[in-house]
């Protein structure tokens, strides 16, 4: 089975050689580039080719949130997580606006920047959990729809209030308590939310709901 191939883009080489030498511990992952910068990225990228890249946001030459959105255009099908210092929604809903499907902190165990490259790798979206609560701490709700009435998306008033608390880490248990319904009632939301959207899980729920404004923050 070929390995993941993974580009690391930092401006600071003493960071980018550290965290190559800990992913090059993992058989399934191998490290085919590195990159000062974004420009250096969109140029490192197109010639080797990665499956997934590590991209740091405050960088000079190029920044991380315009080389992210360049690379999106680009390459659409390489899977882009960004990496940072800052434990800020606001980074969080701009990388994702511009296309990435990953957001880790410098500080994260290697475990879980192993976890996060694996996981975009198979297509699917990580989020730090607790920046997912930070970001839906407003929940925009829809009171003037009928229950059965269908949404833009498709869902249903009801699967939309499913999916923000989804969004919120809730539960199905909270879930069932914070809109007076039964949790095998929940499970059938979920499982009609995720089957009307294409999506395999909750965070990859989370960051539609970020993409189409199904939330409103502050």
């Amino acid at each position: 089975m070929e390995p993941i191939r993974v580009l690391i883009v930092d401006d600071h080489a003493l960071f980018r050689q550290g965290l190559a030498r800990i992913l090059e511990m993992e058989e399934d992952i191998v490290v085919v580039g590195e990159a000062a910068n974004g420009q250096e990225a969109l140029e490192l990228a197109a010639r080797l080719q990665p499956h997934v890249i590590l991209m740091d946001i405050n960088m000079p030459v190029v920044n991380g949130l315009e080389a992210t959105r360049r690379l999106h255009r680009r390459l659409p099908n390489v899977g882009i997580i960004g990496l940072t210092i800052h434990d800020d929604e606001e980074y969080l809903r701009e990388l994702i606006k511009e296309g990435a499907q990953g957001y880790v902190l410098k500080d994260t165990e290697p475990v879980r920047v192993v976890e996060a490259i694996r996981r975009v790798y198979r297509g699917e979206a990580f989020l730090p959990p607790n920046l997912i609560t930070k970001l839906f701490s407003t929940l925009q709700r829809s009171s003037v729809q009928d229950d059965d009435q269908p949404l833009e998306e498709g869902l249903t008033p009801r699967e939309k209030e499913v999916l923000c608390c989804i969004a919120q880490g809730m539960s199905n248990k909270e879930i069932a308590v914070s809109l007076y319904i039964s949790e095998k009632t929940v499970k059938n939301h979920i499982s009609s939310i995720f089957r009307k959207l294409d999506l395999t899980d909750r965070t990859q729920a989370a960051v539609y709901a970020i993409k189409h404004g199904l939330v409103n923050l502050d």
